[in-house]
């Protein structure tokens, strides 16, 4: 999709107003000539390569065209003359390219650009996201309602409806938005949602009933903990049961630690925590036979010396992957010192997975040289290489933002893998030229994930 509607975004009369070198180039491209307002402006540039307007109009004009290699080459031009970020003409393009999602035929974008423009609280979009209230779609419908929820005196009763569609995402988004917005105002809708069909929709509800601490919903909570089959909602009926701090504390510890579902087992450290039961807590953590388990339990009563000694089964273990815990658990259980040393250790293991664990320890703990080492080894490893660009780049290593930029670009990576790496640019605090490139690729999501990232970027709002 060529961003053709650009122009309803951009003032474009007032750029020309401001720099008449780029008159020209405007016009052509407000009559729909995006060539010729690409030659334009190139002609113009020869002669006026310090102005912004023209460098502007370059990159709206690769954008009309759906030319990203054209947008990635002017923006990496303009920003290497400019010395940094135009953020007014990112946070132009990517609203623009927003907006273009809000029209689009797919459910899937709508939602995305409707999450994106709340997220970044773009208020020129607002109408627009308000116009999807009325979308045939419920997740659309109930994305926009939760969006406007304080804005529109009709998306109350519309999130309302949302809560009782057919559709459980649906269900789950108005569900889950509107509690972040009203919290405890929605406790009967959450109680009801508890007992909903899909497990999605009774998980957010757990989350939430936990979140308010609504004492009527223990019971409800107390049988999705003994008996939900899925086994997020069980784990998250434990964590709210654990918040709400009423009833048998101890005993619903005990049942959840005999769980099949690791995530159960590590809630049950919340419930005894609750419970304050320190010596059923020192026993889960010497004797629990999930060296994961007891090191939580450890963490709980801030002990390291029995989290050094659940870490040391971790790391011993035969799968990897515990080994790999062991590291992200690390700075909890035994501080900086503590983790710094046991990732060292990590260090050598012989699954890349660990080593790379093991380097965002020391990446954070001071030792970035060491760090850099696995995660450039890592680049290599098409399972770890986006995570690991982002770590590099991260910690402000040019190696791993020009990976970011190869990787958003590559037409040999997926969509979704195009995207992810789009994503990953926020983690990163970086705009690259090929995330820019981004909103001209060929798939919806990609866009709409780029275009997410630069404005939230641009605005200084990035994780």
């Amino acid at each position: 999709m060529r961003l053709a509607s650009l122009s309803l975004s951009l003032s474009l009369a007032a750029l020309a107003g401001c720099a008449n070198h780029a008159k020209k180039s405007v016009s052509l491209y407000e009559a729909g000539d995006y060539a010729g307002a690409a030659r334009e402006a190139d002609s113009a540039l020869a002669n006026h390569p310090d102005d912004e307007a023209l460098w502007g109009m370059r990159v709206r004009a690769a954008l009309a065209l759906g030319d990203a290699a054209g947008v990635a080459k002017a923006y990496g031009s303009y920003k290497a003359k400019r010395g940094s970020d135009d953020k007014a003409l990112l946070n132009d393009v990517a609203i623009a390219t927003l907006g273009q999602a809000l029209a689009s035929p797919s459910a899937k974008l709508k939602v995305a650009a409707i999450q994106a423009v709340q997220a970044a609280e773009i208020e020129k979009l607002a109408e627009q996201v308000a116009e999807r209230m009325e979308d045939e779609d419920d997740k659309v419908a109930a994305a926009a309602a939760v969006a406007v929820l304080r804005a529109y005196p009709q998306a109350p009763a519309l999130a309302a409806d949302m809560m009782r569609s057919e559709d459980p995402e649906a269900r789950r988004i108005a569900i889950d938005g509107v509690a972040k917005k009203i919290g405890k105002l929605m406790v009967e809708d959450l109680e009801r949602a508890i007992t909903d069909k899909d497990a999605r929709v009774r998980r957010v509800a757990a989350r939430w009933l936990g979140q308010i601490k609504d004492a009527d919903a223990v019971a409800v909570l107390t049988r999705h903990l003994k008996s939900d089959p899925d086994e997020s909602v069980r784990a998250a009926s434990a964590t709210a049961l654990a918040k709400i701090g009423i009833g048998n504390l101890e005993a619903l510890g005990t049942d959840a630690l005999k769980d099949k579902a690791l995530a159960v087992r590590i809630a049950a450290i919340d419930l005894l925590d609750a419970a304050k039961r320190p010596d059923r807590l020192q026993q889960v953590a010497q004797s629990d036979a999930d060296p994961m388990v007891a090191v939580e339990a450890a963490i709980a009563l801030r002990d390291k010396a029995l989290a050094k000694a659940a870490l040391d089964r971790a790391v011993a273990a035969e799968g990897w992957t515990l080994r790999a815990g062991a590291a992200n658990v690390a700075s909890r259980a035994l501080g900086k010192d503590g983790a710094v040393a046991l990732a060292r250790q990590l260090l050598a293991d012989k699954e890349l997975g660990v080593r790379l664990a093991a380097a965002r320890v020391l990446a954070h703990g001071g030792d970035k040289p060491a760090a850099a080492a696995a995660f450039v080894e890592a680049l290599g490893a098409p399972d770890f290489a986006l995570q690991a660009a982002g770590d590099l780049a991260e910690q402000g290593d040019a190696r791993g933002t020009d990976a970011l930029d190869a990787m958003v670009r590559d037409p040999q990576r997926s969509a979704d893998q195009r995207a992810a790496a789009a994503a990953a640019h926020r983690a990163a605090h970086k705009v690259t030229p090929g995330l820019v490139a981004a909103l001209a690729d060929a798939s919806g999501v990609v866009r709409v994930e780029a275009a997410a990232a630069i404005v939230m970027l641009a605005r200084g709002k990035d994780d």
